[in-house]
């Protein structure tokens, strides 16, 4: 039988989901109230690049330490 993730591997994908988004949040505010050369698309990709690999290290831990 497979065991589902822990409340506390819940917690540690959370925060990184929240990165992510906070960092989109950031982006969009930046772009629409700040001057063009405030803000870089190259930045934010690389930040969202970045949080995104580490969503993906940290679930197939999780995963791999859970047996699925």
């Amino acid at each position: 039988m497979k065991k589902s993730i822990s409340d506390e591997e819940e917690v540690q994908l959370y925060y990184i989901i929240c990165d992510i988004s906070k960092i989109c949040k950031n982006y969009f505010y930046e772009r629409k109230y700040l001057p063009k050369d405030a803000w870089s698309i190259d930045e934010v990709i690389k930040k969202i690049s970045t949080s995104n690999k580490k969503l993906k290290n940290k679930y197939l831990e999780i995963k791999k330490d859970n047996g699925k």
